[in-house]
């Protein structure tokens, strides 16, 4: 139980890493925030399955002033936020630059970047009271990868990862760590939809790219995800951790 007695905020949660990443935190003895925005039912069942370790809240934290409130909220009705983590991601992919409609990229670019921001400066001053925290940036190996016809996804990706590490050195001397995970191909979530779009010939071939020669697991993800909001973490801040497999190279399209 190394995270008993503390409370994570999780953006995102009610899609498959995000389940996963609330599921293992309170089995560590966290006390969960579950954020959606829309997927209130798959919430409400995440709630119900981890009992009284977690309460739902709803937001569309595309939005500062509603992020800001998401946070408020949270903090008084659970007393603080210790552990921030976020999640929440969306991609459009499959287009060129060229052809990429302009509400596509600012729809990415909301979700993944402006979100990470936004609820960075609304929860940052909460943690820095209790001079004990971490935020857990949830990035993509895509920022490793860059593949073709992913600008949007990449470019907000790899913007999470910069942000991560400056806000590092910002809040160091207010004794939070901030960390990002890049997971490669997740079996769940916009994983599936990413193996299930290729046909098995190619879907073997690109799993075969991958030194491990396989998809990885949410729970894989959410197991670095608990240790970088632990204690076991203590000396880990501004780095950018991959969940990948080994993988390094261009996705098949």
């Amino acid at each position: 139980m190394i995270l008993k007695d503390r409370i994570a905020l999780v953006t995102g949660a009610a899609g498959g890493i995000g389940q996963a990443i609330c599921t293992a935190l309170a089995a560590e003895g966290a006390t969960i925030a579950v954020h959606y925005h829309k997927q209130e039912a798959a919430a409400l069942d995440l709630v119900g399955e981890l009992g009284g370790a977690a309460t739902a809240f709803q937001a569309d934290i595309t939005a500062a002033d509603q992020a800001q409130s998401l946070v408020d909220r949270v903090v008084e009705r659970m007393g603080g936020i210790d552990i921030l983590i976020n999640n929440a991601g969306i991609t459009i992919g499959g287009q060129s630059v060229v052809d990429m409609p302009l509400e596509d990229w600012h729809k990415v670019v909301d979700v993944n970047l402006h979100s990470v921001l936004y609820m960075s400066k609304a929860a940052l001053p909460y943690m820095r009271k209790r001079q004990d925290g971490a935020v857990v940036n949830i990035a993509s190996n895509v920022v490793n990868t860059l593949p073709g016809g992913a600008a949007a996804y990449a470019t907000t990706k790899a913007g999470v990862v910069a942000l991560t590490k400056v806000l590092s050195k910002e809040e160091a001397q207010h004794g939070i760590r901030v960390n990002a995970i890049s997971p490669g191909i997740i079996h769940a979530g916009m994983g599936v939809g990413a193996l299930n779009r290729r046909t098995p010939e190619v879907r073997e071939q690109f799993l075969n790219t991958i030194p491990m020669r396989r998809s990885g697991g949410a729970e894989e993800v959410a197991a670095a995800v608990v240790f970088l909001a632990s204690s076991s973490a203590s000396y880990v801040t501004g780095q950018h951790m991959s969940v990948n497999g080994g993988d390094r190279t261009e996705s098949y399209q």
